[in-house]
């Protein structure tokens, strides 16, 4: 198919005013109470009675004249005749006299006659007669009928999102079912390369993300998400797609198939059934966006990359969504921080996904085609053209994607199991990035990062099996302001399967090698420990690691290392004694190594990472360490540089 490059790009102000002038006309329908929340009210509610819809005690006592009681104090009680008693919702009829009293329950009717309630704690009863010891005014301890709403009160008004508060006001009116806008909104996720979650995972293929996240924002909006599932990459099949979609719903989303390569066919079919009012935004991410109608219906053309798709579902339409349903008072939720740490534009319009800690907004964008930059950020700031450079504790707004839980600590660095047990037992929220221990030093260096988990062997200082320690590398680098923290020490060896044993480092000429990425602590590790072995052997390092096949391989995580094994597409691997038992793994141990924490001095006396530290000191943590990893008596030491 021949190629189409991208219209004329659209600044961002015209595509707001393109997207908001898009005519989305929702329909009405009347849902039960338990089905309306986060809906958005269609016409306005006036109550059609008195709540309460009588008076009613609001404490437990005695229902009396008020007038029978102006004599009396806490030495001198009068006396009042019990006529009777009321429990709430009984119905029994009494008639309160000069003189008399009625028992009566919180939320029970005021009997004909009585005028105020006498707490039972300024009373006490003996053979039918009551003794007051307390005087009470008129109407003291009693709500009046239509003292909280009055029938023909307007309750709440048409564009409500229907919450908790808004469900239990209008049940407490009787409203059985209520009248809410139902803007239908279709979802098409086009590609191949697409499975739905739960199908299998073959080779080529990924899970589709954006079908999801799409429902639930939508769902947030207060619409109603409609799901198509997933559309290959063919013409005729995402026309009778669409064609269904138009006829079903009152705006239509699709992601992916919107670029100008040759396989994207989403936006020739717009210029084909419909019409395309743009195509191409000048902005970073999401720049392949479609915009058009179709037979009447909105359609907008997302990006097939979910953190793309979610950065423009939420800066464009979201606001249409909520506009639609009159919602506008709330076209976005936004809170205020500061940049975190100086970096550079990308010189055009950038809606650049962030994360937010404490106040402190950091770049969260691994590019739009990483998942782990969606789960990493809690929303994007927008960066305008013209800004080259942003100054770390620059004053920013983060549009947040809808209700986020912010992390207390963000860590950066190598792998390792004994993160997620220091999340557990401290109770603290971590925001993990896994980048390798020399990700960990840059993040800690650029000073994104509150904590980094390292590993790094370096050249000068041994520990006592002859592992190098991470000392030099920080002073190298001059991080004069992070300490370094002990942390623990991990056994690590060769991985391999119980079938294909080997003996030790001696064994890995001929044996195909899964060997981690470039950058983390395991592989310099076992860099070192070959060096170490062909010392005095008259052996060449080269020639040695040139005779073991993918030893030039990089996994980026324990897990792929294990997968390559079980899965016969390597044969030895090398990682931590911890994920070889529940893979069904032989563990061939060839050192142990220490996994440190670098932390930035001006958080070090924070609650968050005090508990951090605490957790880390713990006999509780020490006895739940995974095997193969245990604290030793350096755990916990801070070590200050100059």
């Amino acid at each position: 198919m021949k190629r189409k490059e991208f219209r004329e790009l659209i600044s961002v102000e015209k595509a707001r005013e393109i997207i908001n002038n898009l005519q989305v006309f929702p329909r009405q329908e009347r849902l039960t109470l338990e089905n309306a929340y986060g809906k958005i009210l269609a016409e306005d509610i006036v109550t059609e009675i008195n709540v309460p819809p009588f008076p009613r005690a609001i404490m437990d006592g005695y229902a009396v004249r008020a007038e029978d009681t102006y004599e009396c104090s806490g030495t001198e009680p009068v006396e009042l005749k019990l006529i009777g008693n009321l429990q709430a919702g009984s119905d029994v009829k009494f008639n309160v006299s000069a003189g008399e009293a009625v028992e009566i329950a919180t939320g029970a009717p005021i009997p004909e006659g009585a005028n105020a309630v006498v707490m039972i704690e300024y009373s006490s009863e003996e053979d039918g007669t009551v003794s007051i010891y307390s005087p009470v005014t008129v109407g003291e301890n009693i709500m009046k009928a239509g003292s909280d709403i009055q029938k023909g009160e307007r309750m709440i008004r048409a564009g409500r999102k229907l919450g908790t508060r808004e469900i239990g006001v209008l049940a407490s009116v009787g409203k059985k079912d209520v009248p809410v806008l139902k803007l239908q909104v279709g979802i098409l996720s086009t590609g191949d390369e697409l499975v739905r979650p739960g199908e299998k995972l073959t080779f080529g293929k990924i899970y589709d993300a954006n079908s999801y996240t799409l429902y639930a924002g939508i769902h947030e909006c207060g619409a109603f998400p409609l799901l198509y599932g997933i559309v290959e990459d063919n013409k005729a099949a995402m026309k009778k797609v669409l064609e269904t979609a138009v006829s079903e719903c009152a705006l239509i989303l699709t992601s992916g198939s919107t670029s100008s390569g040759s396989g994207d066919v989403m936006y020739r079919l717009v210029d084909e059934i419909g019409e395309t009012l743009a195509h191409g935004i000048s902005v970073k991410p999401g720049k392949p966006v479609v915009i058009g109608i179709i037979q009447g219906v909105p359609i907008i053309g997302l990006p097939g990359n979910p953190t793309s798709a979610l950065t423009i579902f939420n800066e464009f339409v979201a606001p249409l969504l909520r506009k639609t349903l009159g919602e506008e008072k709330a076209l976005k939720k936004t809170e205020k921080g500061v940049i975190g740490t100086r970096f550079r534009s990308e010189g055009r319009q950038q809606l650049l996904p962030v994360g937010l800690i404490r106040g402190r907004v950091y770049p969260a964008d691994k590019g739009s085609g990483a998942i782990t930059s969606l789960f990493g950020a809690d929303g994007f700031i927008e960066i305008p053209p013209s800004t080259e450079f942003i100054e770390a504790g620059t004053p920013v707004e983060v549009t947040l994607f809808g209700e986020v839980e912010k992390p207390d600590i963000l860590i950066a660095g190598g792998f390792c199991p004994g993160l997620d047990l220091l999340e557990d037992l401290s109770g603290l929220r971590f925001r993990t990035l896994y980048t390798s221990s020399s990700g960990g030093f840059s993040a800690i260096a650029a000073n994104t990062a509150d904590i980094a988990g390292v590993n790094m062997p370096s050249r000068d200082h041994r520990g006592q099996d002859g592992v190098l320690y991470n000392v030099p590398t920080i002073e190298n680098m001059g991080l004069s302001d992070i300490v370094l923290v002990k942390g623990y020490r991990r056994e690590v060896g060769l991985l391999v399967r119980q079938d294909r044993p080997v003996s030790g480092l001696s064994d890995l000429p001929g044996k195909h090698l899964i060997n981690r990425n470039r950058g983390s602590g395991t592989r310099a590790l076992l860099d070192l420990k070959i060096a170490e072995f062909i010392a005095g052997k008259g052996i060449d390092k080269k020639e040695f690691t040139d005779s073991i096949p993918g030893y030039a391989s990089g996994a980026k995580s324990e897990v792929a290392v294990c997968e390559a094994i079980v899965s016969e597409n390597a044969e030895v691997g090398v990682g931590i004694r911890n994920c070889t038992e529940k893979n069904g793994l032989q563990f061939v141990k060839f050192a142990e190594e220490e996994y440190d924490f670098l932390i930035r001095k001006e958080i070090l006396e924070t609650p968050e990472v005090c508990k951090f530290l605490e957790t880390l000191n713990s006999a509780e943590f020490a006895s739940k360490l995974p095997e193969g990893i245990h604290v030793y008596e350096r755990t916990g030491e801070i070590i200050f540089f100059e």
